[in-house]
């Protein structure tokens, strides 16, 4: 489990890619916040268009460990060429690219999870995993902030390239045959799918609950995504912060409070189910299924 704790540590600064350093590092290019905010919200879309066929294809697949690697590169490509270059059509692929990586690290990352420890423990484990995730962002936004200002901003990149490459190699000490692919689909020994199939996309659109969960979860992030941001670059552009370390700052303070909640939401799971956690779903039912 040492592994799995410490790739949800590091995928957590690659799924997140620069987040909200990228405005500022934008703005002392000259760029204004318009433009940021249309290359973010280019990527914001193209990742949730990719969400669905992206957990598909991680549902289906064997080689989840592979989708780990390529989603690890895909970041640190794109950090890369963000650095060398900060032209729109620049930013606008890098973006993309980061954006399409997001997207499938939260699936791979829960089917690895399930793979390994089963239904039975996943409820404990998926806490676990959003407390590592969260204070491996906590710990890059803090590293970030201070190379950002010993180094200048452009440090920041590098970092993110050395959280990649450590996630790479957190998920290669997973060994392969420890993740059992067929319960990672919900299809163990146990599942109600007697026909060992799983139920496609026509299933979803037919469970109410989960699509109103969905629904909630997009309007949440569609008011809460750009705010942190957004504020970072108002608070830098008034002169009222070094870049860097009022950016890390306001990350670590939203990060630190998720840690206690990820561990709070184990313990309100086990007692109470998800319902009191996501709103959605039985009142009394832990499955996720």
């Amino acid at each position: 489990m040492l592994a799995l704790c410490a790739l949800n540590f590091f995928m957590a600064d690659v799924q997140a890619g620069i987040g909200p350093f990228l405005g500022v590092f934008l703005q002392r290019h000259g760029w204004q916040t318009g433009p940021i905010g249309t290359v973010m919200t280019v990527g914001g879309i193209a990742g949730m268009l990719a969400t669905i066929p992206a957990g598909a294809l991680i549902d289906y697949t064997t080689k989840k460990r592979l989708l780990v690697i390529v989603a690890a590169l895909c970041t640190i490509s794109a950090s890369l060429l963000l650095l060398s270059s900060q032209s729109v059509a620049v930013v606008t692929v890098s973006q993309l690219a980061t954006a399409l990586a997001g997207a499938g690290i939260g699936p791979v990352m829960a089917g690895i999870t399930l793979g390994i420890v089963r239904q039975k423990g996943f409820n404990t484990q998926i806490g676990h995993n959003q407390a590592w995730n969260h204070a491996g962002n906590m710990a890059g936004a803090g590293l970030s902030g201070w190379l950002g200002w010993q180094f200048g901003l452009s440090a920041i990149f590098f970092l993110e390239v050395a959280f990649g490459l450590f996630a790479i190699s957190a998920v290669l000490l997973i060994p392969e045959k420890s993740i059992d692919h067929k319960a990672a689909r919900g299809l163990d020994d146990k599942s109600a799918h007697d026909e060992g199939t799983a139920e496609g996309l026509r299933s979803f659109l037919r469970h109410k609950p989960l699509l109103i969960l969905a629904s909630c979860l997009c309007f949440f992030h569609l008011g809460n995504a750009a705010m942190l941001p957004l504020y970072g670059m108002a608070v830098v552009s008034a002169g009222k912060g070094n870049p860097a370390m009022f950016t890390a700052m306001t990350v670590m303070v939203a990060q630190a409070v998720m840690i206690v909640v990820s561990l709070l939401a184990i313990r309100f799971v086990r007692r109470r189910g998800y319902w009191i956690v996501l709103g959605s779903g039985h009142r009394t039912g832990t499955d996720i299924r």
